[in-house]
């Protein structure tokens, strides 16, 4: 029970601006001479089981896996702005094992959550270097965000956000921003303040933008870093997944996801061409909720996770 305490006085000061930052963390470097402008990424994240409780009932052996594609086209306009197209597509499974067993059928303790979320959105984004000092960096988003069907049909949203950054000397940057999402509740609008720190040649400190972490230069193409990190989203629900489950229909409804992970992240750029990121670690929270249905399921315990991505810069 102190673990569950502390955990959640952890989501309720992380979660947001976790959330927040996984917006303007998108924004891609400038293009190289010889390259083209077109960034392919793709990442999978998978964790073990973890039990979720609702109301009086608690889930056991509710296990989730990602899966994320996206493509970004940088376009330079001058030597100090650019524009950057994105398509992005991601799928979330939740997976409650067998629900027979020995002839006996569980489906009535199922987990009153979809099987599969997915999104589909599109994005445009630009980045400004006024001077030596500031940056701006804007971006808007439109997309379709739905359990497992209807995809483009419903859970249309639109977000977006505003930064600005300030580089007081090469070892120093300070961020600044407001970053919005249509589809969400509790975080519909997020103001988020950021820090990156190098206090000495191989290490830098991050709080809140571009990441959260304590990173450590290994070589010059490979870095490891202690991570927190965040993930989540809101979906459209058209159907009910577990009817009679809970005091009133799920159906119709959106479900606000989020989490908080604790781990170890490398990150390994083979050539100029491609990247391969890896982290493991632990899920430290988890929340699900039926945005005006009165409904919310909560991690009880830690989970396992692994995530492996590889990007490729054309």
């Amino acid at each position: 029970m102190k673990t569950l305490t502390i955990t959640n006085h952890l989501a309720v000061v992380v979660l947001p601006l976790l959330l927040a930052q996984s917006l303007p963390a998108q924004q891609l470097q400038p293009t190289a001479s010889n390259k083209i402008g077109l960034t392919l990424s793709t990442e999978s994240t998978g964790s073990g089981d973890s039990k979720l409780k609702g109301g009086d009932t608690t889930y056991s052996h509710v296990a989730i896996g990602n899966a994320s594609w996206s493509l970004a086209q940088n376009i330079a306009l001058d030597p100090g702005s650019s524009l950057t197209l994105g398509l992005a597509y991601s799928l979330t499974s939740i997976d409650e094992g067998n629900y027979k067993h020995f002839e006996r059928d569980y489906s009535a303790d199922r987990v009153p959550l979809p099987n599969d979320l997915q999104s589909l959105s599109l994005s445009i984004g630009c980045s400004n270097k006024l001077n030596d000092r500031w940056t701006l960096s804007s971006s808007i988003s439109v997309g379709s965000h739905v359990a497992k069907h209807r995809l483009l049909s419903k859970g249309w949203g639109d977000s977006g956000y505003l930064m600005a950054s300030y580089t007081v000397s090469p070892e120093l940057t300070w961020v600044f921003g407001a970053a919005y999402d249509s589809m969400s509740h509790d975080w519909q609008y997020v103001p988020f303040v950021g820090v990156d720190w190098r206090p000495a040649e191989k290490w830098s400190v991050a709080i809140g933008f571009p990441k959260t972490a304590v990173t450590y230069e290994l070589q010059k193409n490979l870095t490891m870093a202690l991570a927190v990190s965040g993930a989540g989203g809101t979906y459209f629900i058209d159907e009910d997944p577990r009817p009679g489950a809970t005091s009133r229909s799920l159906a119709n409804s959106k479900l606000e996801y989020g989490e908080i992970r604790l781990g170890f992240e490398t990150a390994w750029k083979i050539n100029d061409t491609f990247s391969l990121t890896g982290s493991v670690g632990s899920v430290l929270y988890r929340e699900f909720k039926y945005i005006d249905r009165n409904y919310k399921l909560r991690s009880r315990d830690v989970a396992p996770f692994v995530s492996l991505g590889i990007s490729a810069a054309l």
